[in-house]
């Protein structure tokens, strides 16, 4: 672990952390500023929701925008991918009769959210290893007559794919598309959202922008900016959007006050050039994991994510869920937070890289491994 880096964070040092793509990593001046927003409104609650936030809020708002490079009126700030997903299937007033496609490689949760609906999920089926076009052709075969939303991953979270998002738009249109882009933010370079030909997008701010859990950006095509309403009306209510989406009710709002200090300590990191560095230290490091497994690359013709990386386990190691978690356990009793997964009969373990890592946090993952798996 990178000493220098890691002493602004506040991780446990008797850990190795190549999870960041779970749930991120709070910077200890991003986390003191969310204590100061949370403190100055406990201390006129009256004067914050009424004067204080919905400046504050619009403000924020802005900045997480800009950051992902669209126009702060096309991006209202909700807490997750998953809240966005909800958002999304209530506009669209998703019901019985309806389809909605998504794919394998797809986060559990938005599949709950379309059945509880009482629609029809569809999944587009393609291995670790396909190529682009096999995945723009298994969308395009999902999707009927009836389909009235496409769920697409820009960066897959169970297998660290950065899926051809614009071209499987084009292949299902008019079929509006929802990303899924919870891993995108702060750690895909060159993204044009504007331009990926989609009908709404939304990515989590608190993995690789570095801000507090629960702050997230949904964009939304001119189109269906005015059918969208947040999950929970409140004050906000009847106001256009985004703003309609800025305060609702007694929620805690401070991890969107500190939205700004989480974009900065981005930037204080290095900004697309720590993003660069990490890209280059996972591929070494994901290389370094598996010539001490002596596994082949799972990879095919679909991109790895810049700071997320499978690395295949050996045969009969990890391929159920169950021996997955057994081995999760061993992994973490050992000091190493890494993720396995077990994905299409196969074993994986998901490596990622953040400012904090350095070579020896994957040269002590591949010593302790053969060991690990023996036991």
């Amino acid at each position: 672990m990178r000493r220098d880096i890691a002493e602004l964070f506040e991780l446990d040092p008797a850990l190795t952390h190549l999870n960041h793509g779970a749930f991120g990593a709070v910077p200890r001046a991003v986390r003191e500023a969310q204590d100061r927003a949370r403190a100055r409104i406990e201390g006129a609650p009256m004067r914050a929701f009424r004067d204080d936030l919905p400046v504050v809020l619009a403000d924020a708002r802005a900045r997480a925008a800009t950051f992902i490079g669209v126009p702060p009126d096309s991006t209202a700030l909700v807490r997750n991918v998953t809240e966005a997903v909800g958002v999304v299937l209530q506009g669209l007033e998703i019901g019985p009769g309806d389809d909605v496609v998504v794919s394998n490689h797809g986060y559990a949760t938005a599949g709950f959210s379309v059945e509880a609906r009482g629609a029809t999920l569809r999944t587009a089926t393609f291995p670790v290893n396909a190529h682009p076009d096999e995945v723009v052709a298994a969308f395009r075969a999902a999707t009927t007559e009836s389909t009235r939303l496409v769920l697409i991953d820009h960066i897959t979270s169970p297998t660290a794919l950065e899926l051809p998002v614009a071209d499987v738009a084009a292949a299902v249109a008019p079929v509006p598309v929802l990303v899924d882009a919870a891993h995108v933010p702060g750690a895909l370079p060159g993204l044009d959202v504007e331009a990926l030909g989609v009908a709404f997008w939304a990515g989590n701010l608190h993995k690789w922008a570095y801000t507090p859990r629960a702050a997230a950006t949904l964009w939304v095509a001119p189109e269906h900016r005015g059918r969208l309403r947040p999950l929970v009306t409140s004050w906000s209510h009847g106001l256009p959007f985004p703003e309609r989406f800025d305060l609702q009710g007694t929620v805690d709002h401070s991890a969107w006050v500190a939205v700004p200090d989480g974009l900065a300590a981005w930037r204080d990191l290095g900004g697309w050039d720590q993003v660069e560095c990490n890209a280059k230290l996972l591929l070494d490091g994901a290389d370094h994991v598996r010539r001490a497994l002596d596994t082949p690359d799972p990879l095919g013709g679909i991109p790895a994510a810049p700071c997320l990386r499978l690395v295949a386990l050996p045969d009969g190691v990890g391929e159920t869920p169950e021996s997955a978690e057994a081995l999760w356990q061993r992994l973490h009793a050992a000091g190493f937070v890494v993720p396995p997964v077990s994905f299409g009969g196969r074993g994986y373990l998901r490596l990622a890289a953040a400012p904090y890592n350095d070579e020896d946090d994957y040269a002590r993952l591949a010593a302790a491994l053969p060991a690990l798996l023996a036991a």
